[in-house]
């Protein structure tokens, strides 16, 4: 089983009116912990939901854009129910539509039927509505079926089953990961510059879960034939101190040694070969960070 088979599904809906998610967020603020309810216009079943039936103890994430922002995930919330609205017994929507109308009152009741008279399909039960300060695009979901990112529909409507994204993806503060990396170097400096009693004061006060943030930064897709020759050719050993590996990897039992590029990528370096060394955590760090950060010697 790969990993991208592995990652736990989730639901993507394309399309909501923000007005109806807007209502639940209002809502939730002065109710918490309370259970609303979404209602896709289809006549045809969320199959994923009907199968795995979620609750509160086994939630499924889903992802919501909304019809002025279809190709954006605009809200998260989590799944924690799912019902076909043909099999609802009329004293079960008798309450549906009582609770509706005191928690959801812009919806006025649990839509049934079409015009035509053909049974709506899925009535969804959610918790946790975020709405998310850094909308991504949808292209950020990968599909299930097919490994492939979910592509923007140009109308509102339609769910599809993705894999669930990492939970920081979306998170309000946002930094480029230099400007953090400066930030926390200069606070650092300025501790230093304190007693230890000063600083043994404000840890007493600090909290100690740090916040998260959504870093900015440049990679670069690395030619993975590169990494093997070059590691090929360091045959376990550093190529600069000359040192054996300082230890093995779990997952494929080689010696563990790190990838450096003598002309840094970002400097407009090669990914080739000649241009990368296969080096100890020591040297490498060394060579970032070091007082004497030569090159290859």
């Amino acid at each position: 089983m790969s990993k991208q088979e592995t990652k736990k599904q989730a639901v993507f809906l394309n399309g909501v009116f923000e007005t109806v998610l807007e209502e639940i967020m209002n809502a939730q603020k002065k109710n918490p912990g309370t259970v609303f309810y979404l209602q896709p216009h289809s006549v045809y079943e969320i199959v994923y939901l009907a199968k795995t039936l979620p609750d509160v103890t086994n939630p499924i994430t889903l992802y919501i854009s909304t019809t002025h922002d279809l190709d954006k995930v605009c809200y998260i919330a989590d799944i924690v129910g799912w019902e076909d609205k043909k099999e609802i017994a009329a004293k079960r929507i008798t309450e549906l539509n009582e609770y509706i109308l005191k928690y959801q009152p812009g919806e006025k009741e649990i839509y049934l039927k079409t015009d035509k008279g053909i049974y709506y399909k899925n009535l969804i039960s959610i918790i946790n509505l975020k709405r998310i300060p850094n909308r991504f695009s949808i292209l950020n979901l990968i599909k299930k079926s097919d490994n492939t990112p979910y592509k923007p529909r140009s109308r509102a409507g339609g769910w599809g089953y993705v894999y669930e994204l990492p939970s920081w993806l979306g998170v309000e503060d946002t930094v480029i990961k230099e400007e953090l990396d400066n930030e926390s170097e200069k606070q650092i400096s300025e501790s230093k510059k304190d007693s230890t009693d000063v600083r043994r004061k404000r840890l007493s006060k600090a909290k100690k879960i740090p916040a998260q943030v959504q870093v900015i930064s440049v990679a670069y897709r690395r030619n993975p034939d590169v990494v093997v020759e070059v590691l090929n050719r360091a045959e376990g050993k550093c190529e600069r101190c000359k040192s054996d590996a300082p230890f093995i990897r779990a997952k494929d039992n080689s010696p563990y040694l790190e990838i450096h590029h003598w002309v840094p990528l970002a400097e407009g370096g090669d990914d080739t070969v000649e241009n990368a060394g296969a080096l100890c955590p020591n040297c490498h760090r060394e060579l970032h960070f070091g007082q004497k950060a030569d090159s290859k010697l």
